[in-house]
């Protein structure tokens, strides 16, 4: 497994052929994005503590009239090029401290360490298209946009200086009409969350565009104080419905006062962090159309959670599907000395959990609140006031990095999961998974001990009418010596292989975090 996290080369000037095994359907033209760290050793005696830390590098698959050709470049951040030529990070990373830097003047180094405000732009989070600009982003204020056809970083957005946010999440959310949401936080004037809207930009010329669009507009439409005075909930994902936004106020706290002595004590972000179990997990639920948080207080159990999965409204309940952790001591999993080690131990697996929140009406003491029929969980009024949510756990323990069909059921009711195991052991081991969420069917593809499949990435068949009419996309990547890596191509109704790409043994590709398609307009 080690070799999943050595560094990666980078194949950005040439198209590089794939070997087409079975078929790729025809009517699958576009473009594949895959996005993950490839570079950890920045010279022989310094490496970076985290797999979160290696410098962000991107794949792309093309995919036209059956074919697939390769391309990937390692994106041309300042944390990258500071990487390249210090051999050290300048910025603070997730797991890994800051160095000083020699090109920095004297007066501006003292004042970053006071206030850490050089966040690194080290795009290892996620990768989308918004107002159709591709972008590739941390979970910092800083956001690429990179060009589709070369991989180059075109521009850099900084989301502080547009609309005063400090860290953003690393998925937002796009409505049919093309409005997109995103979560925020602010620690300069009060600790503050968020809720961000951007509207569409309408497309212009190439000869027309003049830097980044999609976010020229983009405004805050609610703020909410943090229930912490010097620390705020560590957040990665939130979910939608059609009228509501859910975020979750998690008991993993960045702590602002570690965090503004963190370059002067040698500290990485996860040094910053705090778990705090005595603390419950609170549930803020906010209007779309007005921005108004609900009155109700929901809270539960304390838990960790990366990814939400869907949520979806019914008979006046807020159906919330994510994927969480007892707490967040996985996140050691992911040290790069461990998983060099080939060490990945089971404990703290991932596991998928349904949360349902009644809302829209008085609610009654002491009683379950949910009426829907199909789902175990719970809601019941407290005392206080609160209302008191138990989860339904769902799938089995170990299931991470979920899919959906996106653009049929993201914020609606839906039936199908698709997810991954990533380097989990037991149930979802080298392996990809179907979670039917009405009948609690699985279908499984794996193939060897040796092969890592990555997130699912569903597109739908341009003529579909049931929910897992497509194929999913999935970037593998086998570990042997002298073995391809690969982009299989799974039929999503009944989870079979219908063909592959392979790309030489001699291209090297590294296992991707996140991943993302662009249909052909032509």
């Amino acid at each position: 497994m080690e070799v999943l996290f050595m560094n990666v080369n980078e194949h950005p000037e040439t198209e590089i052929d794939a070997a087409i095994k079975g078929k790729i359907p025809k009517w699958l033209n576009g473009s594949l994005f895959r996005l993950g760290p490839g570079k950890f050793d920045l010279d022989e005696d310094f490496r970076v503590n985290h797999w979160f830390d290696g410098a962000g590098i991107l794949y792309r698959y093309t995919i036209k009239d059956g074919k697939v050709t390769f391309r990937s470049r390692f994106l041309e951040t300042e944390a990258y090029e500071k990487m390249c030529t210090l051999k050290r990070p300048v910025f603070t990373e997730f797991g890994t401290r800051s160095y000083p830097d020699p090109c920095k003047k004297l007066f501006s180094r003292f004042l970053s360490q006071l206030i850490p405000g050089d966040m690194t732009d080290n795009a290892i989070g996620n990768v989308f298209t918004m107002s159709d600009e591709l972008y590739c982003v941390t979970e910092t204020c800083y956001l690429w946009k990179v060009d589709p056809e070369t991989l180059k970083t075109v521009d850099k957005v900084n989301l502080e200086k547009l609309i005063s946010i400090n860290l953003a999440s690393a998925h937002p959310h796009t409505d049919p009409d093309g409005t997109s949401y995103n979560l925020g936080c602010s620690f300069h004037k009060g600790l503050r969350y968020h809720i961000i809207k951007i509207p569409p930009q309408p497309p212009v010329k190439e000869e027309e565009v003049n830097g980044p669009r999609a976010f020229l507009k983009a405004s805050v439409i609610t703020s909410i104080s943090s229930s912490w005075k010097t620390c705020f909930s560590y957040y990665h994902s939130f979910a939608i419905t059609e009228n509501y936004i859910i975020l979750l106020e998690q008991p993993h706290l960045v702590n602002t006062l570690k965090l503004a002595a963190s370059v002067v004590r040698g500290q990485a972000l996860i040094d910053c962090m705090d778990w705090t179990p005595k603390e419950k997990t609170k549930f803020f639920v906010i209007e779309k159309s007005t921005g108004k948080v609900t009155k109700t207080t929901y809270k539960s159990e304390p838990f960790f959670v990366f990814h939400h999965v869907n949520a979806y409204e019914e008979n006046e309940q807020i159906v919330l599907d994510l994927v969480a952790y007892e707490d967040p001591s996985f996140l050691q999993k992911y040290s790069l000395e461990k998983l060099r080690a080939g060490i990945f131990d089971e404990s703290c697996p991932p596991q998928l959990r349904r949360f349902v929140l009644p809302v829209g009406k008085e609610f009654e003491k002491g009683v379950n609140l949910v009426s829907i029929d199909y789902t175990q969980a719970t809601a019941v009024k407290q005392d206080n006031g609160t209302i008191w949510l138990t989860e339904e756990r769902l799938a089995e323990p170990g299931l991470e990095m979920p899919t959906i069909n996106y653009k049929m059921c993201n914020g609606r009711k839906y039936r199908y999961i698709y997810g991954t195991g990533a380097f989990a052991k037991g149930y979802y081991e080298n392996a990809v998974c179907k979670y039917d969420l009405k009948t609690h069917e699985h279908k499984i593809w794996r193939e060897k001990e040796s092969m890592y499949p990555g997130e699912l990435i569903f597109v739908p068949n341009p003529d579909a009418k049931e929910e897992d009419d497509g194929v999913l996309l999935c970037a593998a990547v086998d570990i042997r010596p002298d073995f391809p890596s690969l982009m299989v191509v799974l039929d999503a109704k009944t989870f079979t292989e219908i063909g592959r790409a392979e790309v030489s043994p001699d291209v090297t590709v590294r296992y991707g975090v996140h991943g993302h398609f662009i249909k052909n307009q032509n």
